[in-house]
């Protein structure tokens, strides 16, 4: 039997597979129904655990707001920010000031501004901005939220930025547990603004694999969408083509577990789509910027600040 007649065997009823396509069959079915269910497991569990702990979790969620943010530059075709291992300490460590004393702004209650963080870290800079959120469930929410305001994302967008840094933090937040994330974005002290930029080099197959690692754990509420609109669109094709061909020799004992299993899928992408997205609960401070350091001339409120 040739590959295309085997092929057929699994998609097409035929009278070589007595009109019953192989993947509408039995053991077909239990397989869609339990991939089904162990995807909605595992995006319950990643959910419950971002609320419970977070280290490990917390290194893929920044792995992924930056990769989240260069994809937003890329589109207005701005140069990519490059993770910076001194602004990195400095995000982690605003992240562990506002976790461990409870609060969310840009100035700390005892006074530190977000330039007092970065220069702590022996980081020199021309220009610096920080973006603040607190309370969201994935790194996708976070950048999607930033996006949605005008002035986080002006920091995300703004042409002169080259570096950043992400920090994330488990804490309490007005009584309840929350995770805190900071992305500072810098221009290093002497860099030459508007000098060409050569083309991205493509990554690896390897470090792709990574990349693509990192969303699903980053992002278990898309990660699961994108499976569950999979499976029941995979499905609704096997049923199309079995009522196209045949259909007068089909039975509802093939048709119909197709028909159920789909359907389940269609529901959990419908109630985690409704429901766990209003759960999110997710809340993001206003950005701010600033130039060459002098505290000065810097304001700093809930709205936007910079420097002349």
């Amino acid at each position: 039997m040739s590959f295309w007649q085997r092929l057929r065997n699994y998609f097409i009823p035929h009278h070589t597979n007595a009109y019953r396509p192989h993947l509408l069959r039995r053991g077909w079915m239990v397989f869609f129904l339990a991939l089904v269910l162990a995807t909605e497991g595992f995006l319950v569990a990643s959910l419950v655990a971002r609320q419970s702990t977070g280290s490990f979790l917390a290194s893929v969620i920044a792995s992924q707001v930056m990769s989240l943010t260069n994809d937003a530059r890329a589109a207005q075709k701005d140069v990519p920010l490059t993770d910076n291992k001194q602004l990195d300490a400095a995000a982690q460590a605003k992240a562990n000031d506002m976790a461990a004393k409870g609060y969310f702004s840009h100035q700390s209650p005892d006074g530190k501004t977000p330039w007092d963080f970065i220069s702590a870290s022996g980081y020199n800079y021309q220009y610096a901005g920080e973006n603040l959120a607190v309370r969201f469930i994935d790194s996708k929410d976070v950048v999607n939220a930033w996006m949605a305001s005008p002035t986080h994302r002006a920091n995300i967008m703004k042409p002169v930025y080259r570096e950043t840094g992400i920090g994330i933090a488990q804490g309490l937040y007005k009584g309840s547990s929350a995770t805190f994330v900071v992305q500072y974005f810098c221009t290093p002290s002497g860099a030459v603004l508007g000098a060409e930029v050569g083309p991205p080099q493509m990554p690896s197959w390897f470090n792709s694999l990574v990349r693509q690692g990192a969303r699903l754990f980053s992002d278990p509420r898309g990660s699961t969408a994108w499976i569950f609109g999979g499976i029941a669109g995979f499905l609704m094709l096997l049923l199309a083509l079995a009522f196209f061909f045949h259909i007068q020799v089909q039975s509802a004992e093939i048709l119909l577990p197709g028909v159920v299993v789909a359907g389940i899928a269609v529901f959990f992408l419908t109630f985690n789509g409704a429901f766990l997205s209003v759960s999110n609960g997710g809340q993001a401070a206003s950005s701010i910027q600033a130039g060459i350091p002098d505290t000065s001339t810097i304001i700093i409120d809930d709205s936007a600040a910079s420097t002349p």
